[in-house]
């Protein structure tokens, strides 16, 4: 029996990762993109014409830019979808805006959307409880916005569990599109953007009939997910 897919408006969907989710979702089983959004394009919709969207979806992903981040909530909110917000460079308004949407519609918003990411950050955790004065160095491509979320979530997540502090050392290097944390021996490296469209698509399928019950993360999704994901031989996590 053949999995019901989830059905995504993607806000943002010219941006790196929208055009990688296009190509991944080609030959995915559990979701695909009917829609996007975006700020100059005769292919999509615009954000003056949310309301003019004529396919139906169920959740909305928004990869898109600070500026249009209030209209793509509001239209969430008053369509009563799910978002999953990726939009870096919230200020403090916004983010309490979308804490405060987080009771009426389900709303994911984690710092990091890497399956592969989680398992180095829940490493470090683990070695952190045992060390002190730790410092996470990043290395990055050179527009890269520093520092990065992925390391403000592994500081966040290491004071949560241990109650210690964590540095964040930040540098821009790469031409291509790396990103890089080490933590002492602890490493992690990701390039390009097809793994992390590829969990985006799993993450707006693991989110589709959530309640409306506070922001979800990256460790809460998957904790109550469980019927609906599994880990490979290779530890891998994969859609059932």
């Amino acid at each position: 029996m053949s999995k019901e897919k989830v059905r995504i408006l993607w806000s943002g969907i010219t941006g790196r990762t929208g055009t990688c989710a296009i190509e991944r979702a080609k030959d995915c089983n559990y979701a695909e993109i009917v829609a996007g959004i975006c700020r100059s394009d005769n292919n999509y919709y615009n954000y003056n014409e949310l309301y003019s969207v004529k396919e139906d979806f169920d959740i909305i992903i928004d990869f898109s830019h600070k500026d249009s981040f209030d209209k793509v909530l509001d239209f969430a909110i008053d369509k009563k979808k799910p978002i999953i917000i990726g939009t870096a460079g919230l200020t403090e308004e916004q983010e309490k805006r979308f804490v405060d949407a987080s009771s009426i519609i389900p709303v994911f918003r984690g710092g990091n959307f890497r399956f592969f990411v989680k398992k180095f950050i829940d490493a470090v955790v683990e070695y952190a409880k045992d060390h002190d004065d730790l410092t996470i160095v990043e290395t990055h491509y050179k527009n890269k916005k520093v520092p990065s979320e992925t390391a403000k979530v592994v500081v966040q997540k290491v004071k949560e569990k241990t109650g210690k502090d964590m540095k964040i050392e930040s540098h821009l290097l790469y031409e291509e599109r790396i990103n890089d944390w080490r933590v002492d021996d602890l490493h992690c490296r990701v390039v390009g953007f097809e793994e992390l469209a590829d969990d985006l698509l799993k993450i707006a399928y693991l989110m589709k009939d959530k309640p409306a019950n506070g922001v979800y993360d990256l460790d809460r999704l998957l904790d109550e997910s469980k019927e609906l994901i599994y880990k490979d031989n290779e530890d891998n996590y994969k859609i059932k």
